[in-house]
């Protein structure tokens, strides 16, 4: 064999073998990066995004544990709600309604429930120091474990 034969499979072998390779890093990447948290715990509403925002601001969800049980939601001013929800992989689902949320967590360990079956985007802090109500024009008195009712 000849020492250019020789460089040529080694180079074919490389070549061949980089997606393989690539791929390791990228999955290697993934979870250095990928911030994970509990959904066990207090929330309050931040941010409503997504073509419903209809939750009401400020609106705080204690769930008690990460894989299922009764959740409390309450909305600023109103009667705290038990909802009995469950959590399959990294959906959230509320037993009673059948809202469906992706559960994700951002880089600052804010809480995400993206809608599945629904187009909310909510981010909920874990604490937040201003208890006051929210009032104003966006005001609303839906909760994230319920459709929006059309009248």
């Amino acid at each position: 064999m000849s020492k250019i034969y020789v460089i040529r499979i080694i180079t074919v072998l490389m070549l061949v073998s980089l997606p393989f390779l690539g791929s390791d890093c990228e999955d290697i990447i993934n979870q250095i990066n990928t911030p994970t948290g509990t959904l066990q715990g207090n929330w309050t509403l931040i941010y409503n995004a997504g073509t419903l925002m209809d939750i009401c601001p400020g609106e705080k969800v204690t769930f008690p544990n990460n894989s299922s049980g009764t959740a409390t939601l309450t909305c600023p001013g109103q009667t705290p709600i038990d909802r009995n929800y469950t959590v399959s992989g990294s959906t959230l689902t509320y037993s009673a309604s059948g809202i469906e949320y992706s559960i994700s967590f951002t880089q600052e360990n804010q809480l995400v429930l993206t809608g599945i079956n629904n187009n909310r985007i909510l981010y909920y802090g874990a604490t937040i120091s201003d208890n006051s109500p929210v009032t104003g024009k966006n005001s609303s008195n839906y909760n994230s474990s319920e459709i929006i009712k059309l009248d």
